[in-house]
């Protein structure tokens, strides 16, 4: 391997100077101003640094600072450690990254159920899958298990060792494979608290959260994962979900065998799952009567808890798919941001309360939309009204109407958006932007003359709730849309063109279409 001067460039002009520097104190604004003076000097350290299997002592120091998660903020477990590293080491693990990347993609290494930390893949994509699937058996009339696991400390219980064993097994050798070893290896850190520093302790195990390559190496440490099971299982990074629909006891017990499978495969790589946080949510009606479980730390058996509400990746999912307390909760916390944004703001105009809101407000109410968009009216209301009550802040615009005060502000109604979000979400799909296929997503095979030629076909479905899914919900509007915008060659041009063609529905507030909200 062998880093060319216009690699390293590039790589230093996109650092963010606002980040901080490592713990060797070079900080990322001095390598991005001084980009044009340092490649050469850099590029000579990286390929020595390569062809030698050496990694320089201060590359792989860290700095461990713990971020806040989720619950109590006095228990040390409810924060993620996370590693502040060298900005030099970070642009070396960006080059040495893409190789490996290329490598895995070119040979088509990394298995289809992984979403997490790759291109053309995210939270969205996994999540959309999921709901296609599930909502799919529940309209056939099947009932549905899900097993959500959760790993104690997946990151950081990497065994170094295993590690470079499966990296090896995926073809990935010579000066790589050297490199990686001499950076995991003799590994320091210190948390700092407040200011205060603990002493320098060494890092036996686990892949530094906060570093470029290390999501990467995880990914490869679970990539076999999902091979070890024989009903459906989905990742992003380390958090798993296993599902299966379930109409008899046997059903139950092949499901609970992958489960046995999954710990046997965690306990042979020194990963561990915490029983007592790992779910089962029942999807459907009718399920068979049966106890899921799993044994932890000293071998006693755990039952699994059933649970109606679980946050997947950032959505609460219920086991009824309505997403109904997702919308109120999406809905409170909008609404904290305007409030937040109220205290603290005495006077705004237009452009500071435009800059404000579509940074701090929209996209609490637009997160993963393309999942759980409302589909009773009284959540698309209850979404709207945030963006109402927040145009009144503006002075001068109370006294003006909703529709008013949206064409004031050139501001497009939430409804709106949520159409526009899903005809970019289809064109990404037909188009080969995303990295995965989207098989309910079917082009219309029948030599049918009208429309444009990227015409989607729908499936008949017997449930209101398989109706309103994706696949089904952007039917009608996709295949209304002229030949000029479906055959846009990039998504930019789509947009635009997309823009003009709805023009007149910019600022509407009610549905429209015949697959929109049910009452």
């Amino acid at each position: 391997m062998q880093v060319t001067e216009d690699e390293v460039t590039k790589k230093l002009q996109k650092l963010n100077p606002n980040k901080s520097a490592g713990p060797d104190g070079i900080h990322p604004r001095i390598l991005k101003e001084c980009a044009t003076s340092l490649t050469v000097p850099l590029t000579k350290i990286f390929n020595k640094s390569i062809s030698t299997g050496i990694v320089p002592t201060s590359w792989k120091q860290a700095t461990v600072t713990p971020i806040f998660k989720k619950g109590s903020r006095k228990t040390p477990g409810n924060y993620r450690p996370v590693s502040l590293t060298s900005v030099c080491c970070k642009v070396m693990e960006s080059l040495v990254r893409i190789r490996i990347v290329d490598h895995m993609a070119d040979n088509d290494l990394f298995c289809k159920e992984q979403h997490g930390f790759m291109a053309g893949r995210s939270c969205v994509t996994q999540l959309l899958a999921v709901i296609e699937a599930w909502t799919e058996l529940l309209d056939q009339g099947e009932s549905i298990d899900v097993i959500y696991f959760d790993f104690q400390k997946a990151f950081d219980s990497v065994a170094h060792k295993r590690l470079l064993q499966k990296i090896r097994s995926y073809g990935i050798s010579g000066d790589v494979i050297l490199w990686l070893e001499a950076y995991l290896s003799n590994r320091s850190q210190q948390v700092v608290v407040n200011g205060a520093k603990s002493s320098w302790s060494q890092v036996t195990s686990g892949v530094p959260q906060g570093s470029v390559i290390g999501p990467l190496l995880f990914l490869i440490y679970i990539n076999d994962m999902p091979s070890v099971v024989n009903k459906c299982v989905m990742l992003f990074a380390d958090d798993t979900k296993l599902f299966s629909s379930v109409a008899s006891q046997n059903d139950c017990e092949l499901l609970q065998h992958d489960i046995g499978q999954l710990q046997l495969w965690a306990n042979m790589w020194q990963l561990k799952f915490h029983p007592k946080k790992c779910k089962v949510m029942r999807i459907g009606s009718n399920h068979p009567e049966y106890t899921y479980h799993m044994s932890n730390h000293i071998g006693e058996v755990v039952d699994l808890e059933i649970t109606s509400l679980e946050k997947d990746l950032g959505v609460h999912t219920d086991n009824k798919l309505s997403f109904s307390e997702h919308v109120s909760r999406t809905v409170s916390k909008g609404n904290q941001m305007v409030g937040l944004i109220r205290r603290s703001f005495s006077y705004m105009d237009r452009k500071s309360f435009n800059l404000l809101y579509k940074s701090r407000v929209r996209p609490v109410l637009e997160y993963a939309n393309t999942i759980w968009c409302p589909r009773f009216s009284k959540d698309s209301e209850a979404i709207e009204n945030v963006q109402r009550r927040a145009t009144k802040m503006v002075p001068g615009l109370g006294h003006l109407s909703y529709h008013e005060r949206l064409q004031k502000l050139r501001l497009p109604s939430l409804i709106f958006r949520r159409a526009r979000g899903d005809m970019i979400e289809t064109f990404k799909y037909l188009k080969g932007f995303y990295q995965v296929d989207l098989p309910w997503l079917r082009l219309d095979a029948s030599n049918h003359t009208r429309g444009h030629s990227l015409k989607l076909s729908k499936k008949r479905s017997r449930l209101e709730l398989r109706k309103h899914c994706f696949s089904n919900r952007v039917v009608n509007k996709w295949n209304s849309l002229p030949e000029e915008v479906v055959s846009s060659d990039t998504l930019n041009m789509f947009k635009n063109r997309l823009d003009k063609h709805w023009s007149g529905k910019l600022y509407t507030t009610e549905s429209w279409g015949s697959d929109q909200n049910t009452v």
